[in-house]
C-alpha cells in the first residue's frame, strides 16, 4: 500500500494584531482564509467595524499592516501578548 500525501494548509482566522487606546478601547485585526482567497474583517471593542474582501493572502496581509499603521498614527498602540 503506497502511502497518500497530504497537502498542509492553514485555514482557520487568524488575529494580525491587537491594540488599545489610552481610553481603553481595544482593537483587532483578523484575516479569514477562504479558498484561495481572504478576508481581512477588524473591530473596537470586540464588535465588527468593517470587512475587506481580497483575492489572496499577500494582499490582505499588506492591507492589514496598513490598516495597523494608520490605527498607530491615531493612538492606538500594540497590545503585549
Amino acid at each position: 500500500m503506497s502511502e497518500a500525501q497530504t497537502k498542509s494548509s492553514y485555514d482557520e482566522p487568524t488575529v494580525m494584531w491587537r491594540m488599545r487606546r489610552e481610553d481603553g478601547r481595544l482593537s483587532h485585526a483578523v484575516i479569514d482564509p477562504r479558498q484561495g482567497a481572504a478576508t481581512v474583517v477588524w473591530f473596537i471593542n470586540d464588535r465588527p467595524l468593517g470587512r475587506r474582501a481580497f483575492q489572496d493572502w499577500s494582499g490582505a496581509l499588506r492591507w492589514s499592516d496598513q490598516l495597523r499603521s494608520q490605527n498607530w498614527k491615531a493612538g492606538w498602540r500594540p497590545v503585549p501578548e
